[in-house]
Parts: C-alpha cells; sequence; structure tokens
C-alpha cells in the first residue's frame, strides 16, 4: 500500500508541510520581546517555571513567563513541530525528520535523541505521557511510543492509510488520539492498547483532540468544524463555530476554560453555556495559530503560529479569565 504525504495542518495541502517544515529557511535569531521572537512557530510548552516555543530551526525559552525570549543552541538543524514538558519538567521536542529532541527543566542542554524513527514514517504531533514515555503519531495511522527518551521506538498500527494529527494524555491510564477519516482511539492501560471509537462522520479530518475527563471532550477539524462528546467519544454534537474559520489547536487555561487557536490568528474561549466566542486578539486578522499556553498569574494566554502572526503573541483574557 502506497503512503501518502502528510497535510499541512493549517493549509490542508499535502505539500505544504514540506515546504514549511522541510525548508532551508535560515536561522531565526531570537529577540528579547514576545511580539518578535520569530515567524512560523509551531507549538509551545511550559512545565510551569520554563516555556519552551519551537519552530523550523527555532528553538527558545522564556523564564519569565513570556517577556523575554531566548534562543537555544541545537548540534543541528531542525524542523521542530510539537513540543511537550513531561512529569520530570524535562521537555521533548518533535523534529519532522523523525527525531526528538530532550531538553532540561531549564529549556536548555538540548540533545538529539539517539533513536531515529521509521524511514516510511512522517511525525505529526508529540505527547509526554506522566510516566515520562514519549508518544508520536503520523502517517500510515502508525502510534510510536518510547521508553528510553528517544533511543529506540516500538510501533503500533491501525493498518488504516490515515495520517493520525494528535495524541492527547489526560492520566496516566488514559489516553486518546484522532486523525484523518474520522479516526479517533483511546487507550484506558497508558497506551498498551488502543480502542478504536466508530468513526466521526463525513470523512472528519482532526486537528486537534482536548478532554477533561474520560467523557467529556471536544475536537477541531477542516472546514471550522468543532464538536464535542458527553460519552467519551462514542457520538459527536456541532457546536457552532464563532469564528468561522478552521480552529487548529485547543488550550486549557484551567478550571474548566477551554480556548482554540487557528487560522486568521483567531483566538475562541467556549463559555460555561457551550457557546464559542472569539476574543480580541493582537493576532486577529492575519496568518495562523497553531498552540499556546495559559499563563494564570497574568491573565493571558501566550499563542504561538505563523505566516504573518506576531508570535509568540500575548493575549489578554477578558472578563470569563484563565483562572
Amino acid at each position: 500500500m502506497s503512503r501518502r504525504a502528510p497535510l499541512a495542518p493549517h493549509l490542508g495541502l499535502p505539500s505544504a508541510i514540506v515546504v514549511v517544515f522541510a525548508s532551508v529557511a535560515a536561522f531565526s535569531p531570537t529577540v528579547h520581546g514576545a511580539a518578535d521572537v520569530a515567524d512560523d512557530l509551531q507549538k509551545i510548552a511550559s512545565n510551569g517555571q520554563v516555556m519552551v516555543a519551537v519552530g523550523n530551526d527555532v528553538l527558545s525559552r522564556s523564564t519569565d513567563s513570556g517577556k523575554t525570549w531566548e534562543a537555544q543552541k541545537l548540534e543541528e538543524r531542525a524542523a521542530l513541530i510539537d513540543v511537550a514538558a513531561c512529569a520530570d519538567e524535562s521537555f521533548v521536542a518533535l523534529d519532522f525528520h523523525r527525531h526528538v529532541w530532550t531538553g532540561d527543566a531549564q529549556g536548555s542542554g538540548w540533545r538529539l535523541a539517539e533513536g531515529s524513527m521509521p524511514e516510511d514514517f512522517t511525525p505529526m504531533a508529540l505527547a509526554c505521557a506522566p510516566d515520562g514515555g514519549f508518544w508520536v503519531v503520523g502517517t500510515y495511522s502508525t502510534v510510536l511510543h518510547s521508553s528510553d527518551r528517544g533511543a529506540s521506538w516500538q510501533k503500533t498500527e491501525f493498518g488504516e492509510d490515515a495520517i493520525l494529527t494528535t495524541i492527547r494524555f489526560l492520566d496516566a491510564d488514559h489516553a486518546v488520539l484522532a486523525g484523518e477519516f474520522g479516526i479517533v482511539a483511546r487507550s484506558s492501560d497508558g497506551g498498551a492498547s488502543w480502542q478504536m471509537l466508530p468513526p466521526v462522520p463525513d470523512d472528519f479530518y482532526a486537528f486537534d483532540a482536548w478532554f477533561t475527563d474520560t467523557d467529556t471532550g471536544w475536537l477541531t477539524g477542516r472546514g471550522g468544524i468543532i464538536l464535542g462528546t458527553r460519552d467519551g467519544g462514542h457520538s459527536w454534537t456541532s457546536e457552532p463555530n464563532a469564528a468561522g474559520v478552521p480552529m487548529y489547536g485547543f488550550l486549557s487555561g484551567g478550571h474548566g476554560h477551554l480556548f482554540a487557536v487557528g487560522e486568521l490568528g483567531l483566538v475562541q474561549q467556549r463559555g460555561s453555556d457551550g457557546t464559542w466566542r472569539v476574543l480580541p486578539s493582537p493576532t486577529s486578522g492575519s496568518g495562523y495559530l497553531r498552540g499556546g499556553i495559559a499563563v494564570p498569574e497574568r491573565s493571558s494566554l501566550i499563542v504561538v503560529g505563523g505566516s504573518g502572526a506576531s508570535t509568540p503573541a500575548m493575549v489578554s483574557i477578558e472578563p470569563q479569565g484563565v483562572q
């Protein structure tokens, strides 16, 4: 069975992700100041003390809640598409070229892991499980797991010619992944086994998934579709997308506050009544956003994206707040 190129999360074009992540764009030096770190940042993570933002040939950290950023030197060029903070406060970043990089709790000391992923695999998303295991999903409905910080990888395939685009761990036992053609799967044994759920109708293409418990969760996907579930993903209900454009990522503000970021640099918040509303944001109107984190003590989000968006950008959240 032939294997297709992955779809760009923000454009939905098979070749675009290669252009974005595999190009030889010049390294973007870090500029101190949250609005000028780099264009085309892909994801951001925090261990509570340090933030790390990644992109194509960019890996920067902030130790002052995003006020300033410091570039981290890597041993070689890297096209970084995802980053996660682990339970021990260390970081792991996913390289589009089938590697992971590991950093310490200060977001520094980055090293390329020894192990390489299969050559016919294209990674799309990363998670660091509560036990410290690395999990990567990508093409050909493949899930990779490393229990030795990327030195070796064990592969699970669902046997579908489909791209998995997101993986999230709720706790040590429960995890969910989603992707192309309505695929949603969950694990209740820490990833040792996966249960395929009924496919989301209409060949739904998931960009991201977020669950607050084993029953309650959301999917965002192509066409600006946002879906919610109250039965663990066995059925889904459409939720009106106030922005009317694709939203590429979820982030939690804690205490039940859920945000989505996406096309045109838009940020939305889901209210307690289940409706989504677009928040005023300096990123609105251009580019796209792929991820973000909440800064509760500042009632702000830090969001990242590219193609014209000034990122990372601080987005003040009012009046519901992120605390």
